[in-house]
C-alpha cells in the first residue's frame, strides 16, 4: 500500500507555470494562442508615410513602439462593443494581444491606428490655424490638408465600421440562431 501511495504523490501533476522534467532541466507549458503587436504594427507602418515615425524610428525601437502603443492603445477604444473577440484582452509587457487574430481583424486594427495617425494630424493643423490665425494659414498652407485630413478621417470611420460589420454579421458564433 506504501508503493501505491508514492506513486499517486509522484504523479500528481504540478500548478506551476514550468514543468520539471528533470533536475536540472525545466519546460515552460504552453502559451495560449496570441499575436503579437508587431503583426499589426506592420500593416499601420506599411499604410502610411511619415517622417516624424521615421525620424523616431532613427532614435530607437524602443520609442518607436512607445508611439505605435499610444496609436494601439487609442485604436483600441474603438472597439469596446467588439463582440467578435475581446481585442482589450492585451499584454503591454509582451507587445500582444491575449487572442489569437485573424489577418482581417489585424488589417482592421492597423486602419483604426491609421484613423488616430490622421486625428493626431488634424489636430496638429488646427492648433496650427488658431497659433498662426485663419489669413496667414490660408496663406502659408491653405485650407486643402486639413480639408484631406477630413475626408480621410470620414473614409475610414466608414471603412472600419463596415469592416466590423463585416466580421459580427458573418460569425454564425455572435449571432446565434439568427445566422
Amino acid at each position: 500500500m506504501d508503493n501505491e501511495e508514492e506513486k499517486v504523490v509522484g504523479e500528481q501533476p504540478t500548478t506551476n507555470e514550468e514543468v520539471t522534467t528533470d533536475e536540472n532541466e525545466t519546460v515552460a507549458e504552453e502559451e495560449k494562442p496570441h499575436t503579437s503587436f508587431e503583426e499589426v504594427f506592420k500593416l499601420f507602418l506599411n499604410s502610411i508615410d511619415s517622417y516624424e515615425l521615421a525620424a523616431i524610428a532613427q532614435n530607437g525601437d524602443d520609442e518607436l513602439d512607445e508611439v505605435l502603443q499610444g496609436f494601439l492603445s487609442n485604436a483600441l477604444g474603438r472597439f469596446v462593443n467588439y463582440i467578435a473577440k475581446d481585442l482589450l484582452d492585451v499584454n503591454y509587457e509582451k507587445g500582444q494581444f491575449n487572442v489569437e487574430l485573424t489577418r482581417y481583424e489585424e488589417i482592421m486594427l492597423a486602419k483604426a491606428m491609421k484613423l488616430e495617425w490622421v486625428l493626431n494630424k488634424k489636430y496638429s493643423e488646427e492648433l496650427m490655424v488658431k497659433a498662426i490665425g485663419d489669413r496667414d494659414y490660408a496663406a502659408v498652407q491653405g485650407y486643402k490638408y486639413l480639408e484631406q485630413l477630413q475626408s480621410m478621417e470620414k473614409q475610414l470611420v466608414k471603412e472600419i465600421d463596415i469592416m466590423v460589420q463585416r466580421v459580427e454579421f458573418g460569425n454564425p458564433d455572435v449571432l446565434g440562431s439568427m445566422a
